[in-house]
């Protein structure tokens, strides 16, 4: 999953819609030099912004630290980076923090809070996340076994175009009928936890 969003947000990094200012000059400046690949040109563009708590620069420069793009690969920095820019409500930056806190990288592992910050970004529409959610709640992880959360989870991540692994099959065969009623029930609330943009 996580080099599917890489892919995405590499392609996504090169989009940002704002009312024209000196600062999004300077994003723009940045996000030529990374088209061109001249990622450490990017670097001295977005840094400064992002200091300046820009989430979108601060995006970037998680995946330039994740990367090893223009800079060598410290995925604490990475880390630290997504962090502040999951903290402005950055849906991509929360998924890739709580792969990060899910795989130990750059952070010490930690599957409650990689719930955590999959959960906020399940909750701003991001399927993927979405899907790690219903997958941490069907494997117990971060949070005791609950089938029926992770079906309603899975259900509306299929829904919005999360990859299927085969993982919803194996929980509906593997639930009773009664379980299996409820999750279907809580499919409807849990869509209506997620804003989809």
């Amino acid at each position: 999953m996580h080099s599917t969003l890489r892919g995405c947000a590499l392609v996504l990094i090169l989009v940002w819609f704002a009312v024209p200012s000196p600062a999004r000059a300077d994003f723009e400046a940045g996000v030529a030099a990374a088209r061109a690949g001249d990622y450490a040109a990017a670097l001295r563009e977005w840094r400064p912004l992002a200091e300046s708590g820009d989430r979108d620069a601060q995006f970037n420069l998680g995946l330039l630290y994740e990367n090893g793009f223009g800079v060598a690969v410290d995925a604490a920095q990475a880390a630290r980076w997504y962090r502040r820019a999951a903290e402005q409500d950055d849906r991509m930056a929360q998924a890739y923090l709580g792969e990060m806190y899910a795989k130990g990288l750059g952070v010490a592992r930690d599957d409650i809070e990689a719930l955590r910050w999959y959960r906020r970004a399940a909750e701003l529409g991001d399927p993927a996340a979405q899907y790690n959610v219903g997958l941490f709640y069907a494997m117990g992880r971060g949070v005791a076994p609950n089938d029926v959360q992770g079906f309603a989870w899975l259900t509306v991540a299929l829904e919005n175009g999360a990859k299927s692994t085969g993982l919803l099959d194996l929980l509906t065969k593997n639930m009773n009928a009664r379980s299996l009623a409820q999750a279907r029930s809580l499919v409807d609330e849990v869509r209506q936890q997620c804003r989809l943009d």
